[in-house]
């Protein structure tokens, strides 16, 4: 008879390797795993979208959204004339929006579409030019310092907007303040959305625009018409994402007090949250079954061109 072998209680060097690649490749996964789940811009951007509960239509053709805002007066503007912050209390980082007014206009232009903006997860400067009369290509300058400042507050402790900007920025501008969103959008990368309203801007070319864009023109506009600017641009944007409604009224159909403000805000909001949040969410109050009702009512929409699926 064979005499037992008993085990020496040593564990062969092949063997020993194996574990020990085993152990490092655990620890490497769970190592990259934690490095994902804590990366702070990834959790930033979660942040915002949890509080933001599924769209509906009434509550986007509501007056405001979801989230609880404040305002806050710019007390020394950088390259504007004036400007009024409004913005998300609760805690994260938002996308930021600049609002700009047209020609003799101030804030009160687009006052109407702070709070809903806000609201809805951005921040939101709401700025006055240097005088009532600047041309589109100032407006466009000034447009890009609100931006730059937006992005210095946020990053400044104590700043009431401290931390509230992820970065992230968008234009909505009137008339001339649309032509500058356009000049904006063709010369600063920092912006990734615009939304020209009524936007005039004579002689110029943004073929090169790339950014996605929702053109909204008044149907009765004598000033601005879309025939005239917003149509031929959008045309001729042929890399960009791209949204034209056009809505009865004269020059005046997107400023406080005129037009269907449930339904502009409707489309304002779903537009910036899909392009500057990339939340899909959004995407059939524009291009899904939800868009219907709105596309193919002739007393709210006189013309309806889109780059759908957006």
């Amino acid at each position: 008879m064979r005499p037992t072998r008993r085990s020496s209680g040593r564990t062969s060097p092949l063997r020993s390797r194996a574990v020990a690649m085993l152990i490092a490749l655990a620890a490497t996964l769970v190592s990259t795993l934690l490095t994902v789940s804590v990366t702070p811009t990834a959790a930033a951007e979660r942040q915002p979208l949890a509080r933001i509960p599924n769209p509906t239509t009434a509550s986007l053709e509501a007056t405001n959204g979801p989230l609880a805002t404040a305002t806050y007066a710019v007390p020394n503007p950088s390259g504007y004339g004036s400007g009024t912050i409004t913005y998300p209390t609760a805690g994260g980082s938002y996308p930021g929006v600049v609002l700009m007014p047209g020609y003799q206009g101030t804030q009160q232009n687009l006052q109407w579409l702070a709070p809903r903006l806000a609201s809805w997860g951005f921040v939101v400067l709401n700025v006055g030019t240097h005088t009532l009369t600047d041309d589109p290509a100032s407006r466009g300058r000034q447009i890009s310092a609100a931006g730059t400042q937006l992005l210095s507050f946020s990053s400044a402790s104590g700043n009431p907007i401290h931390g509230k900007v992820n970065g992230t920025l968008g234009a909505a501008g009137h008339s001339m303040g649309g032509g500058g969103v356009m000049a904006a959008l063709r010369d600063d990368s920092r912006f990734k959305a615009g939304v020209p309203l009524a936007p005039y801007n004579p002689n110029q070319n943004f073929s090169g625009v790339t950014d996605p864009t929702f053109f909204m023109t008044c149907q009765s506009d004598p000033v601005a018409h879309g025939n005239t600017y917003a149509l031929p641009w959008y045309n001729s944007m042929s890399q960009a994402e791209k949204l034209y409604i056009e809505v009865p009224g004269d020059h005046l159909c997107p400023m406080t007090g005129y037009g269907n403000k449930a339904k502009q805000g409707k489309w304002i909001v779903s537009f910036f949250s899909r392009w500057l949040y990339g939340d899909t969410r959004f995407s059939p109050f524009l291009c899904g079954a939800a868009r219907e009702a709105d596309k193919n009512n002739a007393s709210l929409v006189t013309r309806w061109q889109d780059t759908c699926p957006l």
